[in-house]
């Protein structure tokens, strides 16, 4: 089950152009495209004719062309031409999507249209007064969003899954704090481990000694986004209120689900401290599409054995306190989004 009057990334700026995409979202196939005159319109990816996909025909001035016997839509879903005919019907239309082109993505709204609220986008970097170096990736994966969002919010995989990259040690995860907390949109955690082994790449990156004081600040915006801010300094400087210096990081998670068992995960990382490295050197972030990839490749075996399983047998353990939180968070959006009376108690709604 999804929310519908939410925003989520349906493509990136790069992605949206003359040429016709097509992308499956919240099951619903929807075809996005820019017309000739530059307007970024989403539509239906079914013509209401015969039912062919529009994404199959092309942009126009106007709208797009069906491909098939090319009936012509506007950016609102209605038919503006049905060649050999003069009199185009009312019910001669497709759905229309509202679009926010912000930042390196186009967000779309997959709800009643009344009620899309632009100032609602999670805009990315939320605070980024010098313009750090920044890139961005998407993984499609097969595996339900919510488990992506779950993955997100329980690091202390880390020490496992990427053991061999950004992982800490197996020690200093479990003693790391973790204060989590509720907000208006959703939840937030901090995650700090201190005099913590600092990671190899770090040591590589940074004259920052062997032991850090490493911090994660993940906020949840339901139903879909997750801002995140971490970073870490030299052991003992964290509780000395010093935030910069060395490895500090933001990033943009955004979840958008295909269908029940599939997703396209939107990542969007800011690097604060590029001056470190050889200026001359074309920086590349294929190391953090490498780390995601582990991440998938779990989510998805995950999945597969999961497909049919009662979940509710699963249990928890007390590193899941902020994935059960957010789990808690999600479920209440989905419910006020079903026009249901949110209670912080409320489970299994967003189950997968």
């Amino acid at each position: 089950m999804f929310a519908r009057n939410a925003w989520y990334i349906a493509c990136t700026r790069a992605e949206i152009s003359e040429k016709p995409l097509a992308r499956t979202l919240l099951n619903d196939p929807v075809v996005l495209f820019q017309t000739e005159a530059g307007t970024p319109c989403a539509l239906e990816d079914r013509c209401c004719h015969r039912g062919a996909p529009l994404s199959l025909g092309y942009a126009t001035p106007a709208g797009i062309r069906c491909g098939y016997h090319g009936m012509e839509f506007g950016p609102d879903g209605k038919c503006t031409d049905i060649p050999g005919q003069t009199i185009i019907p009312a019910k001669a239309k497709v759905k229309s999507y509202p679009l926010v082109a912000d930042g390196d993505y186009v967000w779309i709204w997959m709800g009643d249209p009344e009620k899309a609220d632009a100032s609602q986008v999670v805009s990315y970097p939320p605070d980024d007064p010098v313009k750090w170096p920044r890139a961005n990736d998407m993984l499609h994966l097969q595996a339900s969003y919510v488990m992506v969002l779950e993955n997100l919010m329980d690091l202390s995989h880390l020490s496992y899954l990427h053991k061999s990259s950004i992982g800490s040690s197996e020690e200093d995860s479990a003693n790391a704090s973790m204060d989590v907390t509720r907000t208006d949109r959703g939840m937030r955690f901090l995650r700090v481990m201190r005099n913590a082994d600092a990671p190899a790449n770090w040591r590589k990156r940074y004259p920052i000694g062997d032991k850090v004081d490493r911090w994660s600040d993940f906020e949840f915006v339901a139903p879909c986004s997750i801002v995140q801010f971490s970073g870490g300094v030299k052991a003992g400087e964290y509780d000395q209120g010093k935030r910069d210096g060395y490895h500090l990081v933001r990033t943009l998670h955004a979840v958008t689900p295909e269908t029940d068992k599939s997703c396209f995960y939107f990542f969007n990382k800011a690097d604060g401290y590029a001056q470190f490295e050889d200026p001359n050197k074309v920086r590349t972030w294929a190391s953090t599409t490498d780390v995601f990839k582990e991440d998938a490749f779990m989510l998805e075996q995950q999945q597969l054995r999961l497909n049919g399983y009662d979940t509710s047998q699963l249990m928890d353990i007390n590193t899941d306190v902020a994935r059960v939180r957010m789990i808690r968070a999600l479920n209440d959006f989905i419910r006020r989004d079903q026009g249901i009376d949110a209670h912080p108690s409320s489970a299994g709604v967003a189950a997968q």
